[in-house]
This record gives structure tokens, sequence and C-alpha cells, in this order.
């Protein structure tokens, strides 16, 4: 049998000492010391990494996806898009949707829904939201909105309370509850005779009853969800109102007049008074009535006629063919402006006006015939009835 040779021992069978074989495993060893440490660096930089990334990463989606903003943005974008419900929904704090069960019997829903409250958003333009200040403990937080309306600046305040965490990194926020605000909008100046009857305004765009049915008083009571442009106007054949507007920009009826011995904010009602005006047909109407009434006056062929302000007396005979009243000019009634509160809604000024009377009176002795021209100032007051859709004058005479 061939012998086989062990380089790695000696010719004495003892293993080497300091063979070249002895030189390679040592080196290979040594190799094998110096990858250990590089490779772990590496392991543990990308551990590092991933850690430092997935903080940032959780650090961007909180104050993104899940920031107190994102919130406020939501209930936002619902009143935008006038989607009540969801607003409602959002802003009872409990996510319960429907109408909310705190409102008054009698209150109109009108501007909590649809295009109303569209065009109560889109009137207070562009729309800023930024974070304000954390609460001590850190479980609630403000956010301010802020937009301009007619060039002023206004702003409202949400609180958005933290509820929790998911998966264990990313912030739970709800928006507290936003108390749901009452506008009162009261016509002014409102004639008596109006005010028994159908008074129907255009509030955000839309035809709105003023006269609740379960109240006497002109005015109708609207809720409405902040913030929100309340707009409202009227205009009917004999009464007219210019566009009142009201910004209502509060969480709560700071500034309104609430309910004595009240205690929750939520109980005021902010008032919109709306100034009523009489129409330029109600002056062309009078006038019209005031000719008609005068016209019955002149057209009688009598010396006194019957409910009219003017007349003659005499002794002698007068052929009734003879008589003839006219009016001298063209008198003309002039109507006055609706007033403030508390004094006399209507009224006309009184008029002045000259009545004409031509006639032939026969001497009772001598049997004369003569022309006579009889001229009667008179002074002409009125009662005036105005509704939206009627007007009646009436003239005061003996």
């Amino acid at each position: 049998m061939p012998e086989v040779r062990d380089d790695t021992a000696t010719t004495d069978g003892r293993p080497a000492q300091d063979g070249s074989g002895g030189r390679d495993a040592g080196a290979a060893g040594n190799r094998r010391g110096r990858t250990l440490g590089p490779a772990w660096a590496w392991w543990g930089g990308g551990a590092a990494l991933a850690l430092a990334a997935g903080g940032i990463a959780i650090a961007t989606v909180n104050t993104t996806v899940y920031s107190p903003e994102t919130q406020v943005e939501d209930y936002l974008a619902a009143l935008t898009a006038g989607e009540g419900g969801t607003a409602v929904a959002l802003a009872s704090g409990d996510g319960a949707a429907g109408t909310p069960a705190e409102l008054a019997p009698g209150t109109a829903t009108d501007l909590l829904q649809g295009e109303p409250l569209i065009s109560g958003m889109a009137a207070l333009g562009d729309l800023t939201v930024s974070r304000g200040e954390d609460t001590p403990d850190g479980r609630s937080t403000e956010v301010l909105v802020g937009y301009t309306v007619d060039g002023e600046e206004h702003s409202t305040t949400f609180t958005v309370e933290k509820t929790g965490r998911d998966w264990l990194f990313f912030d739970r926020w709800r928006l507290a509850e936003v108390p749901v605000q009452s506008v009162q909008v009261v016509p002014t100046q409102l004639p008596p005779e109006a005010a028994s009857g159908p008074l129907t305004a255009s509030v955000n765009g839309v035809q709105a009853p003023l006269v609740a049915e379960q109240e006497e008083t002109p005015g109708r009571t609207f809720a409405v969800l902040p913030p929100m442009v309340v707009e409202v106007g009227f205009e009917s054949t004999y009464l007219q109102a210019p566009p009142a507007r009201l910004v209502v920009d509060h969480t709560a009826a700071e500034g309104a007049d609430t309910e004595a011995g009240s205690t929750d904010p939520s109980a005021g009602s902010l008032t919109l008074d709306l100034a009523l005006q009489y129409t330029d047909a109600v002056s062309a109407e009078v006038n019209e009535q005031l000719d008609r009434f005068l016209s019955g006056c002149t057209e009688q062929k009598v010396l006194n006629p019957a409910g009219c302000p003017m007349g003659y007396d005499t002794v002698n005979r007068i052929p009734p063919e003879s008589i003839t009243w006219s009016m001298a000019g063209d008198p003309r009634a002039s109507v006055h402006e609706l007033p403030a509160e508390g004094d006399d809604p209507t009224a006309v000024a009184p008029l002045e006006a000259e009545a004409i009377l031509s006639l032939s009176e026969i001497d009772l002795v001598t049997g004369e015939q003569h022309t006579v021209e009889h001229r009667e100032p008179f002074t002409l007051e009125a009662d005036l009835t105005v509704t939206p859709d009627s007007v009646r004058y009436t003239p005061n005479v003996p």
C-alpha cells in the first residue's frame, strides 16, 4: 500500500509547529474575525435608520392624516358640500347623525342642509385652518379657522379632543361638540296689517316664512352651525328689505342676548334685523287711489259731494246741470317712509289741495242769473294700510 504523507507532521510523527499549514489556518481565522465587525455594524445601522425613518413617518402621519386639524377640515368640508347630516354628526361630539335634539320648538332647520348651507359657507371666502394651543394635560387642543367676510377678518375656534391611539403610534382625535347657534330673523318697521299675513323672505337663497306657526309675533328662529353667513332679504309688491347679513363665527353664543338666568352659552340667540321699506309701487298706488277718490268727488253735480272734503252753500237757486267741480293742478299724496319702531308705522302726509266749483246762480228775488267760480282750499288726511301684496288709501272726511 502506498504511504500517505502528512505534511502537517514531522518525520517523527508530531504535529508541525510552524508549518505553512498552521500559518494559513491562522490567517483564515484572522480573516473571519475581521469580517464579523463590519457586518454587524451594517445590520445595526440599518435597524437604527429603520427606527428613525419609522419615527419620522409616524410624526408625519400624526401631523397630516391623524392631526386634530383633519377633524375640523372634515367638518368644514361637510358644510361646504351642503351635507348637513354629516356635519351634524361630526358636530355632535359622539358621531350621532340627524337633527340636533336640543333645538327649541319652532326652530327652522333650513340652514342645516343643501343649498342654504352651501351659500352660507361660500360667503366666508377662503378658509385657513391652523392648530392653536394644547391644554396642559395634552388631551385636547384648539384649532382656529380664519376667513374674510366683506373685507373684515373673522375666526372660529374649535376644540378637538384626543381619544386614544391607533396601532400604538397614531393619535386618535374627535371634534368636541359644536353647539348649534340660534339666529332670530326679525322684520322691523313692519306695518301692523302685514304682521298677521304671510311673510316669506329669502334666507341664504331659499324662501322661508318669517312667522312660525306657534308664534304670534313676526320673526323666525333658524338653527345654524358655525361658521356661517346668514343673509336675509325680502321683496314683495309693496314691501321690501335690502339684504341683511350676520356672520355666525363662534362655537358659543358670545355677545348674544341670552335668556335671563341661563348659564348655558348655547342658549343665547343672535338677532338679525330685517328693516322693511315701502317700494315705489306704494306711492304710485296711493296716488292712483287718490285720483279715483277725487274723481268720484268732482263727478258729482251737487253742491256738497258725498264723502268729499269740499262743498258750497248758497240761498240762490242752482241749475244742477251748471255745477262743475274740478281740482286745481294735480294733487299728489306724499307717503312717509316707514319710521323707527314705536312710531306710527303707516302714514300719509296731509294733502293740501284746492277744489274749483263753477256754477250758475239765479237770484230768487230778481231772477237774475250769473256765473260763479268758487275756489275752496282743503286739507285731506288719510289712513294707509299696507301689506306685502295690497295697499289701501282711506281718506278721512266728516
